[in-house]
């Protein structure tokens, strides 16, 4: 396999592996939910909030920051836009943007994980802990470590047999996921 996924698959298929199926294989047009123009927007807000803050909520003295970092690899399989990255001496970090205050889910956490492991690449330098921030205050650091970066890899292959045998995966998603997922329509054996 040589293509290259998208990360926000990663925490789409942490939602439910059928967002992926629906939006990758079948190729159906639907229309977003409100709160994905509202993540759009806080996105902005945050980018243009940090550009001018310094590093001090991460507990770091110096560092640059770079915002909407394109990254990818060809051996990890991966591409995507970086929210923010911030560039020490010895380390790189990975921030992601999250609106919602509650947003520790496994899907967020491999997203975030999955940038850090393009950024050790794109920098040549580790990357020990990604930070999720929301409303300009940090809700998560966590730390980058080797059972995270299994997860990835192991979405990233789950994903791409998905892709190549092109069969519709068994969802594990709550009703309440369920009811507010744009895909529900073509769900015929959920609800």
């Amino acid at each position: 396999m040589s293509s290259s996924l998208p990360i926000n698959l990663i925490r789409q298929w942490c939602y439910c592996p059928r967002v992926v199926y629906y939006q990758e294989l079948m190729k159906l047009n639907v229309e977003y939910p409100p709160w994905v123009k509202q993540g759009e927007h806080f996105h902005y807000t945050e980018e243009k909030l940090w550009k001018r803050r310094n590093l001090s909520r991460f507990n770091l003295q110096t560092g640059k920051k770079y915002h909407n970092l394109f990254l990818k690899s060809a051996e990890l399989q991966m591409h995507g836009i970086s929210d923010m990255a911030i560039e020490t001496t010895d380390a790189v970090y990975a921030v992601e943007f999250k609106l919602s205050a509650n947003n520790k889910n496994r899907g967020s956490t491999l997203q975030l994980v999955a940038y850090a492991m393009l950024l050790e690449e794109h920098f040549k330098k580790p990357s020990p802990v990604g930070f999720l921030v929301g409303q300009g205050k940090i809700l998560h650091s966590t730390p980058i470590d080797a059972k995270r970066r299994e997860e990835v890899l192991g979405a990233v292959s789950d994903i791409h047999k998905m892709l190549i045998l092109g069969i519709k995966p068994d969802s594990g998603a709550s009703y309440t996921q369920c009811h507010i997922c744009e895909y529900i329509n073509f769900c015929n054996d959920r609800l």
